[in-house]
């Protein structure tokens, strides 16, 4: 998955215009441009613009069909859109190539668990933690990517997700009263 620091980097680029511009040029040169696909889906998402990353992950799909990390990106970014089914296809479709990846199969159970599906999203974290997955730390790391990102209500829940499973952490207490405070001062 995406380094967080590439969010920032691309966050507060002055000239991400004129990126973005040069990627597409690129793509239009040649639609198989897999570096320019993918750095112009990262902007996309960094900037809040999903549904744009979606289309260039599809496109990825269909050049890497057999790259599982291109397939779980492009299923956790359906997530993202709270595309619920086509999230569970192309995560799905990451655990074919590669069964063992408990990332993958936390988010699947997220997926599932969204759809109102418990006992498949149950299932699907046992699987994650048989292979040491932590959940703790994957709610911690997903608040930490997303405050990043600039996204401090999903920040917010993450960490109070993490907080639910481990109440003596003062540390992600003062976080989570932090991101509260901060949300309410925006709206």
């Amino acid at each position: 998955m995406l380094q967080t620091l590439v969010f920032r980097e691309y966050r507060y680029d002055k000239n991400i215009d004129n990126r973005i511009e040069k990627l597409k040029e690129n793509i239009n040169q040649n639609e198989n441009d897999i570096e320019s696909l993918k750095e112009l889906a990262n902007i996309y998402h960094a900037h809040k613009k999903n549904s744009e990353a979606v289309l260039m992950y599809e496109k990825l799909s269909k050049i890497l069909y057999n790259d599982n990390e291109v397939l779980a990106f492009l299923g956790y970014l359906y997530y993202e859109n709270n595309d619920l089914d086509n999230a569970k296809k192309y995560l799905l479709k990451a655990l074919e190539l590669y069964e063992k990846e408990p990332f993958v199969l936390f988010l699947l159970g997220n997926t599932v668990s969204r759809q109102g599906k418990i006992i498949d999203a149950i299932n699907y974290y046992e699987k994650a933690i048989f292979l040491d997955f932590d959940i703790l730390t994957a709610h911690i790391d997903f608040g930490r990517k997303y405050e990043h990102m600039g996204r401090h209500k999903k920040a917010y829940k993450e960490y109070l997700a993490a907080y639910e499973l481990d109440k003596s952490d003062d540390g992600l207490k003062e976080k989570i009263d932090y991101l509260k405070e901060k949300i309410e001062k925006i709206q």
